[in-house]
């Protein structure tokens, strides 16, 4: 090739050279490859070798080479020819068109390729090069184009270094060149990238790449010649998404869809080698500034090209309407590469279509016979011709009008003149041809076909989309088209945007608030109604096409849908645009003269009509989604009549959103987030892809200040807004992150929200424009892990504006406790390289950023300064300043490539910040959008937000706490019962903590490590992670209190014991001597043949005698009158007469329940002696709830006294009267005062109830400590012993069954204790009242109200909630333990009895073994006792007076004692085979598996100050405020409206969004929405706005109403009548309700 000249635009040949290939040959490939593993030579590639896996979409293959013939049909391969340059770049598995979006649009290792300085720059790898590429293009990059690979070696001719001393001159006189690389690796062309990534993408890709070379100002391909076949085609489909605009000089402006442009076309095209560059020329008629056309001098150009031969480009040129315009209407440009005589077909075809055909070529004298012919054709043609000569000078004309002639000689010329001189004649070729026939893109598709050309849009799944499409575009044809929408989408029209308004009605209450609220979601479900018998025809098409087609199909479908509908509405919405502009600025003009005139408002009037016009012919794919998601919407609130058809919708949207289509989030015309249908979109997205973590990145600006554009550069996103508009809204689009970098970025998706401009122009007009710009800011913020700031050009005043909303919604963040990141962008800014300039705009930025926090923070009562006290800020790195979007002047100017290296370096500080945060899973998103969106609407988002992600986590973290706790619980219950046996046993005399703290050490710390690993390993951790240091506290503190309270047990209990000891030792001998006297009498009759009776007489002789010795020397124990001790004791604190007489009247047996405690009080006199106002309810209410806490309290004394071991004691009684004088010095009232009478009858009534619980505990103790009753309990038991003595029973037998006798009581209570604890653990773990949180119990106690439908059970829950929940755990334990066919406490008494069998079987084997040698069986007993003591009370002592020395056989009496305790065991557990068997009493008091079950799910108490609702956090003395799921009407409580008496029916949630007040004691009044101001009480607590039926308790007002009218002396009517509404709530609504 040496001295041949070789025009750049010529095909290089090499050994990729493109040879023709047949039908025929298309079955096993033959192809060139370059050397990989040293293999050489041609290889034969068969098409599974190839394909390691499928990523069609189902278009893949309709461009594939040798897939399809002109007509479309699919032909048969069993195999695919590669080129190899695809092998090169890594691209074998996608080729042909296996290359989707999906592949495209995403998070990868190519996202983090960072943009360096020129001289840091690496050279990029071959196999990255594709991707670099099409990453560049997608993010408007236009320098993708000047990607390459370059090849660093020049050599001499003969590859060797010349010699040192060799002459200058003939060292310059050598010819040299650049040569290849004998390997074949040629210095890649940067066109032959572009179409390699072409070939392999798929369809929709592939209009994805050619849109954005539009937006580049780059030339796009039009005829694309196969580079393994001698197939060429049109991709049309590939430019349906461009549009042009542009605009004449005093005209207005154009735009339309590329497709439908009908211009003037000219045709370029060379004729063999010429020194001349065509496209460098094309390039100067189109853009001097810009290479539209890649030609030979461009970046990266080279000659070896693989990929360029026959290709045609085309591009438009765009007037921007001005004087310098280089033309004066839209043209197209075709651009011909390589020989036009060899690409004959595509000549033809252009040429023919052309206005004007314009050719470069060299001296006609070398033209051989082929070139004369192409040259003689084109001037046969009668249209304008111009002949570029490259060796000629001068010009010349021949012809006239359409046939004009032109050749310009190019010899010698100034380039500058020759341009003018060029761009000069077309222009007069195409005025002479102003009537001619006009290129189209759509209507040249028939001539291509007949040319050969295959056509993409002939697929079978494009068609099949385009037919789908169309019908539905044939459903809206006709009419009006400003009605059509209103026709076709009426559930988003005026019926949405009014139940949005209603809906926002909800938080701004006023008047009678429940009758308002009532009559707002009256209407609201009118209008779901009204959206429910709309027509679902239109959907019912585009579902269709949805649901039924192959997913390539749906995608095509969703594309052409598009573009029909933009291409129905264009006209009409652009029309409407301008006449919208036009009158904004006319108003703008008048609101400059700063008064208000009759022309202004009629202005005004006119502009805010033709916003809705605007709207009325907006009509885009976003519209359709919409109408979908508000039929769903409706539907959903009659969920039992919702049809498949509808059910479906969301499902539809997710697949949308998943492949890569935005989804609105929040409507941009009704301002509102449908939040039912973004949920069911969301949830389905999650079936779809599983729970994903996702990083949420949001952008704030102006309106038109670049954000969406930024987005789309950004992420290679498209954002999809309907034509001629701003974004409206917000919309949210998912891009995947691949695997390669999930472990660096720690999410799996990406979601970027993209919103409508601040301050938009369309809100100018309204005054809700600043609060719709509060609620757009805060909620988006909120929602994003990192949110832009945009802010455009340079204007302090907007900056200022922007600066203050985006300042408030950070610190609303703050406030709730959420913290979002933020960068600004600072966009279009002159000369950014400029340092100074960028550390002056910064500290300008940070200035205003602090004087705003410093404002906005006195507005929402915060203290915060600098802006980095509201959220982590860096000025010098959260700060990026943008240059200039375009480079020239659009429309024909290209995006500036500063512009994509700062949007590139943003991208990366973007990720570096993503890879930090711990982002939200796809469920948990739908949870944050639901809670943010729930707390804009209120006016104060602060006080309403309730993160209910928070809510929930913590939710768990109580059900954990309750396991913990009652593992800990469980544990001392045990413990207690070994210590006690221990102290019963005489094994200790003293139980210190410490002790009891070594007992329980191991369960405590296996709780620790419990809560250690829950709090550092559960999903939630980060959210945990705020309560894990008062949980372990609280944990700690229950620990202590559990051993504080056992110690304290064991401590009464030795002292006791100590008391008890004279009496217990007297019992064992009097027992043993009973026996020594039983077995004394038995040898004397023991030769007598005697039969029952008579050893009856004999037995009850020898008792009787013994009974009378008994009597003589011990005392019985007094029997004690405890009533008149009791009186005796109110006698000596109050005086006798009133104490008598306040008994005698009965009176004070009805204080705990009395509605008017009027009697017992004095109102307070006024300053001049006028009495307060008489008592009103709350008055009341304070008195009861005295009454009820100190009646609990008492009884809780009277518990816990040990009356059954001591007997009764005058010290208890005081004690009890002296609970209930303290609690009433200590009761404080503002209007009145408790008279004596008052304290009298309340001592009288808890003393009656400590009389009947210590008079029957006086006779246990009796009974079990008077000798005589003792023993006459146990004579049966020694008679059976004497009578087996009588009858010859060995001494063994019979002294063993006088110790089983001892153990049994001790076995039985033993066997109750364990049942106990272990029935109250089965409740806990298998009934569902109880194995939650409080909030699960609350739900519990409410459902068993409803279903039982008692008023008084009702009222013992609203006025006394302790004592209620009290009732509900011991009659949910009676039920399900007591009660049924076969209770289950018959199968735990029976398995504690069957393990405590098992552990005394253990004892008497050990016994046995260990005193096999000794023959001793009071060592016997002694070993026996020591493996026991902790089981049962039982030691050696017990039986220390009982002759039985006698007895050494221990193998036998371990034999004989297994054999009697197993009877025992047996009869025991025969026992529990009925409920009436078991007996009550033997549980002990302090261990009742209900009081067990109190203790553990006792949480907070403190009641809501209005309604009365009980706090339902689990945990005693939590942290943060009370809180509880369903707040009742007031009027539940008795709480009436001031100065009136009817009962009031609003629900604090709804009180508190509503201008009532609240009228405190001194009269002063506070405004609900600020109940925390009222004090102390009313500020614990965290009330927030709830819009949800909640039903429940409106149920109950109305089933209830009369006997709480009567209940209150109070009426439900007035300002408290009940809203009719209410009546309509069944009570399967209101348990319904519960669960929801």
């Amino acid at each position: 090739m040496s001295g041949r000249k070789m025009d750049a635009q010529s095909p290089g040949r090499n050994t990729a050279e493109r040879t023709s290939v047949t039908a025929q040959e298309r079955g096993t490939a033959v192809v060139p490859v370059i050397d990989r593993n040293n293999i050489q030579g041609p290889l034969t590639v068969n098409i599974n070798h190839i394909y390691r896996d499928d990523r069609s979409t189902g278009a893949a293959g309709q461009d594939g080479v040798g897939m399809k013939s002109a007509d479309g049909t699919q032909k048969k391969d069993s195999s695919i020819k590669i080129p190899d340059f695809i092998y090169r770049l890594h691209l074998s598995n996608f080729y042909p068109s296996k290359l989707t979006t999906a592949n495209a649009f995403n998070i990868s290792r190519t996202s983090f390729l960072k943009e360096e300085p020129q001289s840091e720059k690496k050279p990029l790898k071959v196999e990255d090069l594709a991707f670099v590429y099409l990453h560049k293009l997608l993010t408007l990059d236009y320098r993708a184009r000047s990607l390459t690979i370059h090849n660093e070696c020049v050599t001499t001719k003969t590859g060797k270094r010349s010699a040192e001393n060799k002459d200058f001159y003939s060292f310059l006189n050598d010819e040299c060149e650049y040569t290849d690389n004998e390997d074949g690796n040629t210095q890649i062309h940067p066109m032959d990238v572009q179409m390699a990534v072409f070939y392999c993408a798929d369809s929709f890709l592939r209009q994805n790449m050619v849109t954005k070379l539009s937006s580049c100002q780059y030339a796009l391909p039009l005829l694309v010649p196969s580079p393994t076949s001698t197939d060429i085609e049109l991709p049309l489909w590939t430019f349906r998404q461009i549009k042009k605009i542009w605009k004449s000089v005093g005209g207005l402006s154009t735009s339309l869809p590329v497709c439908q442009i009908k211009a003037p076309m000219v045709f370029f095209c060379r004729l063999g080698s010429v020194s001349t560059s065509k496209s460098e020329l094309l390039n100067s008629v189109i853009n001097p500034k810009h290479d539209t056309f890649f030609h030979r001098d461009s970046p990266g150009s080279s000659r070896s090209r693989l990929f360029m031969e026959g290709l045609v480009e085309i591009a438009w040129y765009c007037p921007a309407g001005n004087t310098d315009d280089l033309f004066s209407e839209c043209i197209a440009f075709c651009n011909l590469h390589g020989d036009a005589v060899k690409n004959r077909k595509q000549t033809n075809f252009l040429s023919e279509q052309a206005t004007v055909n314009v050719v470069l070529m060299e001296n006609t004298k070398k033209h051989n016979d082929k070139d004369r012919e192409m040259v003689q054709k084109l001037h046969n043609l009668s249209k304008p011709l111009i002949c570029l000569m490259s060796e000629q000078k001068g010009t010349n004309t021949m012809g006239n009008g359409y046939n004009i002639k032109y050749k310009i000689g190019l010899r010698d010329r100034n380039q500058a003149e020759l341009h003018e001189e060029l761009i000069s004649v077309i222009s007069t070729c195409l005025q002479k041809c102003n009537s001619a026939p006009t290129f189209s893109l759509e209507a040249s598709t028939e001539l291509a076909k007949s040319y050969g050309f295959r056509v993409d849009e002939d697929s079978q799944e494009c068609q099949a989309g385009k037919t789908g499409a169309l019908e539905v575009i044939k459903l809206l044809k006709g009419g009006d088209i400003s009605r059509i929408k209103a026709k076709f989408l009426p559930c988003q029209g005026k019926l949405w945007q009014d139940w949005s308004r209603k809906n926002k009605e909800q938080y701004r209450l006023y008047g009678d608030v429940e009758q308002t609220k009532s009559k707002i979601q009256d209407h609201m479900k009118s209008i779901r109604n009204q959206q429910r018998r709309t027509s679902l025809d239109l959907m019912k098409a585009v579902c269709k096409n949805l649901t039924f087609k192959q997913i390539s199909e749906k995608m095509y479908f969703v594309r052409w849908l598009g573009v029909y509908l933009d291409v129905s509405f264009l006209e009409k919405l652009s029309e409407v645009t301008q006449q919208y502009y036009k009158q904004l600025s006319d108003l703008q003009i008048l609101k400059q003269k700063r008064e208000i005139t009759d022309e202004f408002r009629k202005k005004q009037e006119e502009l805010i009509q033709l916003s809705e016009k605007v709207d009325a012919v907006t009509f885009g794919l976003e519209h359709i989604v919409r109408e979908m998601g508000q039929i769903y919407e409706a539907w959903a609130e009659t969920p039992d009549r919702m049809t498949a058809e509808v059910s479906i919708l969301p499902v539809l949207a997710a697949d949308l959103l998943i492949s890569g289509h935005p989804l609105e989030l929040m409507d941009g015309d009704a301002a509102h987030v449908p939040l039912t249908w973004i949920q069911s979109v969301l949830d389905k997205v999650t079936e779809r892809l599983g729970d994903q973590r996702v990083f949420v990145l949001s952008v704030l600006g102006l309106q038109s200040s670049g954000k969406s554009t930024m987005l789309n550069a950004m992420f290679g996103l498209q954002f999809a807004v309907s034509a001629g508009r701003c974004t409206r809204g917000a919309f949210m689009q998912l891009i995947r992150v691949k695997e390669e970098v999930k472990d660096q970025l720690k999410f799996d998706y990406l979601l970027v929200v993209d919103t409508e401009g601040l301050q938009s122009l369309q809100l100018v007009s309204k005054q809700s424009g600043l609060t719709h710009d509060n609620e757009l800011a805060t909620f988006v913020t909120g929602l994003a892990d990192l949110t832009l700031i945009n802010i455009f050009g340079e204007n302090p005043a907007e900056m200022k504006d922007i600066i203050q909303i985006v300042v408030q919604a950070f610190l609303r963040m703050k406030k709730v406790k959420l913290a979002p990141s933020c960068m600004f962008v600072h966009q279009n800014v002159a000369d950014i390289s400029a340092g100074e300039k960028n550390m002056e705009g910064r500290s300008q930025l940070q200035k205003q950023l602090d004087e705003m926090t410093h404002l906005a923070a006195t507005q929402e009562v915060c203290s915060a300064e600098f802006f980095t006290d509201v959220i982590k800020f860096n000025i010098q790195t959260d700060v990026h300043y943008f240059a200039q979007l375009w480079e020239g002047n659009p429309p024909m100017a290209p995006l500036n490539p500063r512009y994509s290296e700062n949007i590139e370096n943003l991208k990366q500080a973007i990720l570096k910040t993503a890879a930090g945060k711990k982002c939200l899973k796809l469920s948990e998103l739908k949870v944050r959008i639901k809670d943010l969106w729930s707390a804009v609407l209120n006016e104060d988002f602060v006080f309403s937000f309730k993160n209910t992600l928070e809510i929930s986590v913590y939710r768990r973290l109580e059900v954990m706490y309750g396991n913990w706790t009652w593992e800990l619980r469980e544990s001392m219950l045990f413990i207690e019962k070994k210590l006690h046996n221990w102290v019963e046993n005489g094994k200790v005399v003293a139980i210190n903590q410490r002790r009891i703290h070594e007992e329980i050490s191991g369960t405590f710390c296996a709780v620790k490590n419990k809560t250690e690993k829950f709090f550092a390993e559960d999903k939630d951790a980060e959210i945990l992670s705020q309560w894990k240091a008062r949980t372990e506290q609280r944990i700690k503190a229950v620990h202590d209190s559990l051993v504080e309270a056992a110690a304290r047990k064991m401590d009464e209990l030795i002292k006791l014991k100590k008391a008890c000891k004279k009496l217990d030792e007297k019992k064992t001998q009097y027992e043993n001597d009973l026996f020594n006297r039983s077995k004394d009498l038995a040898s004397t009759l023991e030769d007598m043949d005697m039969n029952e009776r008579s050893l009856c007489r004999e037995f009850d002789s020898m008792w009787g005698k013994w009974l009378s010795d008994l009597r003589a020397e011990t005392p019985p124990i007094k029997d004690v009158k405890v009533e008149q001790e009791v009186m005796n004791i109110l006698s000596s604190y109050f005086e006798r007469r009133t104490i008598y007489s306040n008994r005698d009247s009965g009176h004070y047996k009805w204080i705990y329940n009395r509605r008017d405690y009027s009697d017992y009080v004095t109102v307070k006199k006024g300053t001049f002696g006028i009495s307060y106002y008489s008592l009103d309810t709350k008055d009341h209410d304070s008195v009861r709830k005295l009454v009820q806490q100190t009646v609990r309290e008492a009884k809780e004394i009277i518990r816990t006294k040990p009356v059954h071991k001591t007997g009764y004691s005058d010290a208890y009684t005081q004690e009890i009267v002296n609970c209930v004088k303290k609690r009433v010095a200590e009761f404080k009232a503002e209007k009145f005062t408790l008279k004596n009478e008052f304290t009298v009858d309340l001592s009288l009534y808890v003393c009656d109830i400590a009389v009947r619980r210590f008079t029957d505990l006086h006779k246990v103790f009796r009974d079990a400590n008077d000798p005589v009753i003792y023993l006459g309990s146990k004579k049966g038991d020694f008679f059976s012993i004497f009578k087996k003595q009588c009858e010859g029973v060995s001494a063994t037998v019979v002294f063993a069954d006088f110790v089983c006798n001892k153990l049994k009581p001790s076995i039985l209570q033993s066997v109750y204790d364990q049942t106990a604890i272990d029935a109250a653990g089965e409740m806990r773990a298998n009934f569902p009242a109880f194995n939650g949180n409080r909030s699960n119990l609350e739900k519990h106690i409410l459902l068993d109200l409803a279903e039982a439908e008692s008023f008084e059970r009702f009222m013992t829950y609203i006025e006394d909630p302790k004592k209620h929940f009290s009732d509900f755990i011991e009659t949910e334990f009676k039920e399900q333990m007591l009660e049924g066919r076969n209770p289950r406490i018959l199968k735990i008494l029976r398995d504690a009895a069957n393990m405590k069998h098992s552990s005394v079987s253990t004892a008497i084997q050990k016994a046995t073994e260990e005193t096999k040698r000794k023959k001793d069986v009071h060592e016997w007993l002694k070993r026996f006792s020591q493996e026991l003591e902790g089981e049962v009370i039982f030691t050696v002592n017990d039986v220390e007076g009982a002759h039985y020395q006698e007895n050494t056989e221990t193998d036998f009496f371990g034999e004989v004692m297994n054999e009697t305790l197993h009877s025992v065991f047996n009869e025991m557990t025969s026992s529990f085979d009925h409920i009436s068997s078991i007996r009550m009493d033997v549980f002990k008091p302090e261990i009742r598996p209900e009081d067990i079950l109190k203790n553990q799910l006792c949480g907070c108490w403190v009641q809501c100050p209005f309604c009365a609702a009980i706090c339902t956090n689990t945990i005693e003395g939590h942290d943060g405020k009370h809180s509880v799921p369903f707040h009742r009407p007031e009027g539940v409580t008795g709480w009436k409206w001031y100065k009136t008496d009817n009962l009031s029916v609003d629900i604090c949630t709804s009180s508190v969004v509503s201008d009532a007040q609240i009228v405190l004691p001194d009269e002063k009044c506070v405004p609900y929405r600020k109940y925390w101001e009222a004090g102390p009480k009313y500020a614990c607590w965290s009330i927030t706005p709830d819009t949800s039926e909640q039903a429940y308790w409106k149920w109950f007002v109305c089933r209830f109403q009369r006997d709480l009218e009567k209940h209150y002396g109070k009426t439900f009517k007035g300002k408290g009548e009940i809203p009719t509404a209410w009546r309509n709530i069944t009570k399967q609504n209101a348990i319904e309700s519960l669960n929801n």
